[in-house]
């Protein structure tokens, strides 16, 4: 893939945490963070308006604080249905195919979706570097994320062809101009849900998802972090750039 560092040196994550001190919709639940963000793309001092390219949607499962008061959030996990990504974490771990034990934090990837212009870009894997950056490292930390393309991915896709709406800014000011346009028409989610080779839509996914150094869990559309590739990214940053990077 081509290093479109000029590309990924303007991309900013910008991400809200929503965090609970008390228990929201089951017992418990106050172990879990959730999250979700936008990437855009900043143009400081060219004098165009930031471009949204992007959102996502994860969370994160202390288990760390939780076993400290004997919680086992796998009972948390059970209730958490309405999640397909919770909803297949769940069945991995009944089936044994993937355990809670010794675990710090874990951080479940929900959805990540890019403006049709700004796809095959490297912005995904840029996406994982930046969890990685954040997340991983530090701890027995894991992540894992569903990869199921979007028309496929209930809550989310019921999510984008609500009356959501994405505000475009023409100017650098917030009170500018500015138009609207449904979220479903600015991500492309028609053109998407038009592609109805189902085994291809998974396939191109799947093999995105191990460019970020993700691999299959079981037969299921859970994905499971391995840092290596992103380590070598990182590698390859701080050789090319030495005096801004990792230093």
């Amino acid at each position: 893939m081509k290093k479109n560092y000029d590309l990924w040196s303007s991309l900013t994550f910008k991400t809200l945490s929503y965090r609970k001190n008390f228990n929201f919709t089951v017992e418990d639940d106050n172990f879990i963070t959730e999250l979700e963000g936008t990437v855009t793309k900043v143009g400081i001092g060219s004098g165009k308006p930031p471009f949204f390219v992007g959102e996502y949607n994860y969370s994160i499962w202390n288990f760390g604080l939780a076993n400290l008061f004997d919680v086992d959030l796998l009972d948390v996990l059970e209730n958490y249905t309405y999640e397909d990504s919770y909803i297949e974490l769940f069945d991995m771990v009944k089936e044994n195919k993937f355990s809670f034990e010794e675990i710090d934090r874990l951080v479940v990837l929900h959805n990540f979706i890019l403006h049709p212009d700004y796809r095959k870009k490297g912005i995904t894997e840029e996406f994982i570097e930046a969890l990685y950056r954040e997340h991983f490292v530090g701890g027995n930390n894991h992540i894992v994320a569903l990869v199921k393309p979007i028309q496929n991915n209930t809550v989310y896709f019921e999510n984008y062809i609500s009356n959501r709406v994405v505000r475009i800014r023409h100017t650098v000011y917030d009170d500018g101009p500015y138009e609207e346009m449904s979220s479903f028409k600015y991500f492309g989610i028609g053109e998407l849900e038009n592609k109805t080779d189902i085994e291809k839509n998974h396939y191109q996914l799947y093999a995105l998802a191990a460019r970020c150094g993700f691999r299959r869990m079981g037969e299921s559309n859970l994905f499971y972090f391995t840092p290596q590739k992103i380590q070598d990214r990182l590698e390859d940053k701080r050789l090319e750039f030495p005096e801004t990077l990792l230093t």
